[in-house]
């Protein structure tokens, strides 16, 4: 292979699932990413993606090629975080996917003090809904403990969720819930027969913008409880029905074990997930 530097392209599409996405991640216009791929295609004597309605699906021949180079990306990440001489674990990009509300609510009032003893720390939060993989993460916090991949799963904690209402919320069993991408998801499954049976009147993108969404329309909503217990006129729609838990998950690439940054960012999220007594 006479262009290496193909695979570079090759991963952040696979990364990000879409040519335009990738194309932001390297700096470059989506023409480029398509002739970059069509060469390595070409060279490889097969295509390397399908499109399918979530995006662009590598095709299963390349498994083992990208699992290969993600390795080698990840293995020169977690070097030059080690041999940084300045501030060996200060220094550095670290991407984290997780749930909106895990971040507003867990991570952002933490933040202050975790950056002001990491100075050179620059931390890019991204939100996370359905994906189990790392994507352009260098970490990610799921309720679904990931089964593929070389990935170090770490148990952090659970989330507590309920349907919650105001005392003028109308009882009719118009709700708002998670869009239908969602429907199947046990969150949603859990909501509709707390609502017996009926579907959600409003629905939005995540459960983040439920609360929003609930002030103006005073209509009862699916909400994790810590978002609930922010505001102290909600209660729980049906006051008898126990919490829906979910397990959360740290996992990031086996590669990344002795990165320090990185170590240094999980070992701080699995802190404030302790300090938080409400999840």
């Amino acid at each position: 292979m006479k262009n290496w530097d193909d695979l570079r392209y090759l991963v952040a599409v696979h990364k990000t699932g879409s040519m335009s996405a990738a194309a932001r991640l390297l700096e470059t216009n989506p023409a480029t990413v398509s002739r970059r791929l069509s060469r390595l295609s070409e060279s490889l004597g097969f295509d390397l993606f399908v499109k399918t309605p979530e995006g662009w699906v590598a095709n299963e021949a390349i498994s083992d090629l990208i699992e290969t180079i993600t390795g080698f990306e990840n293995e020169i990440v977690s070097y030059l975080h080690t041999q940084s001489t300045a501030a060996p674990a200060t220094g550095g990009n670290i991407t984290v996917g997780c749930p909106p509300t895990i971040s507003a609510y867990v991570f952002y009032p933490a933040l202050r003090a975790f950056l002001e003893s990491h100075p050179g720390l620059r931390l890019t939060f991204n939100a996370l809904t359905l994906t189990e993989a790392l994507g352009e993460n260098d970490m990610i916090i799921v309720t679904q403990r990931p089964e593929q991949g070389r990935l170090v799963v770490r148990y952090i904690g659970k989330f507590h969720i309920n349907v919650y209402a105001y005392p003028d919320s109308p009882r009719d069993m118009g709700w708002i819930g998670l869009n239908r991408s969602h429907d199947q998801a046990e969150t949603m499954q859990f909501a509709r027969k707390v609502m017996a049976g009926h579907d959600p009147l409003i629905r939005v993108e995540t459960l983040h913008e439920i609360m929003g969404a609930m002030r103006t329309s005073r209509l009862p909503g699916l909400l994790p409880n810590i978002v609930a217990m922010s505001d102290p006129e909600l209660q729980r729609f049906e006051p008898e029905q126990a919490d829906l838990v979910s397990p959360l998950y740290l996992c990031f690439h086996e590669t990344r074990r002795r990165d320090p940054l990185l170590q240094d960012v999980a070992d701080w999220v699995a802190q404030e997930f302790n300090r938080t007594t409400q999840l």
